[in-house]
């Protein structure tokens, strides 16, 4: 197979140029990538690690970007980001590295001139993506470590939002509406059941991943579809759960404008009847 060929429109520094290929413009980074380049001159793909296939607009902020921050900084960065992927096996998209490493660089200034901002959503953040929330964590530890900074944990809930975003391709950087939406449907559980969820409980953590699941199919419309009218017994047999499940199911409707199948108020009507059960089993 035929390696494609890039060549050099700009050199941004020793480590990133911006490149075409064909009509496409990209962004590469690797080690030396352009050093002692010329613009035109074909692009050495030995020397490329990564290739940042981006929208137009997103090409001009990365290329600004690059620029405007230390010279080894963006190369720096995205070797870490890359390092914690792999490990963490959680593949982000173009974009997430870029908004990572300017979300980086802005909290470091914010943090050298004792701007720090509390986030309060950490919490949930932790119960909503567990993965992402491993992933904020050891990049923070990283970053503070190479740059002899002590940010605080409150970053962690700010980089696993961009994580959500660069990771699930499927809800199109709706990560703050899919996180307040999961978080208000917990909270409509929490008031029907009157019970604590926390975070610890197998059955908080079944039930907060398949309210997320849910809402994730609602925003990328890839709801449940099946034919089975067995399942609907579930509806008479669980009474309690059902009604609990229609409060969310209104909920959900009006907050993104999407009509959830009846299938979906099925299966989120079984689960809800297995917290049920398991409270009363305390």
């Amino acid at each position: 197979m035929m390696e494609r060929t890039y060549r050099i429109k700009k050199i941004l520094n020793n480590n990133v140029v911006s490149a075409m290929s064909g009509l496409q413009e990209v962004i590469i980074v690797g080690m030396g990538v352009g050093f002692q380049g010329k613009v035109h001159a074909k692009v050495d793909n030995r020397k490329i690690e990564k290739v940042f296939e981006l929208k137009q607009e997103d090409v001009l902020k990365t290329s600004q970007l690059v620029r405007d921050i230390p010279e080894s900084m963006f190369y720096d960065m995205y070797r870490l980001i890359d390092n914690v992927s792999k490990q963490t096996r959680i593949n982000l998209d173009a974009h997430a590295y870029v908004t990572l490493i300017d979300h980086i660089n802005f909290a470091m200034e914010r943090h050298r001139s004792g701007q720090d901002i509390k986030n309060l959503m950490n919490y949930d953040l932790q119960i909503l993506y567990g993965d992402e929330f491993q992933f904020g964590t050891r990049l923070l530890e990283l970053v503070n470590t190479k740059y002899q900074i002590e940010m605080p944990d409150d970053e962690i809930g700010f980089l696993t939002m961009h994580i959500v975003n660069g990771a699930h391709a499927d809800i199109k950087n709706q990560s703050s509406i899919l996180t307040d939406t999961v978080l208000n449907c917990l909270n409509i559980v929490r008031d029907y059941y009157l019970i604590s969820l926390k975070l610890e409980e197998a059955a908080t953590q079944r039930i907060t991943i398949h309210i997320k699941m849910l809402v994730q199919r609602a925003l990328s419309d890839t709801q449940i579809d099946f034919e089975e009218n067995i399942l609907y017994n579930v509806i008479e047999e669980f009474d309690s759960a059902y009604k609990c499940s229609l409060q969310i199911q209104e909920y959900i409707e009006n907050r993104l404008k999407k009509k959830l199948n009846p299938q979906e108020l099925v299966y989120l009507t079984i689960h809800l009847n297995r917290l049920e059960m398991m409270n009363k089993g305390k």
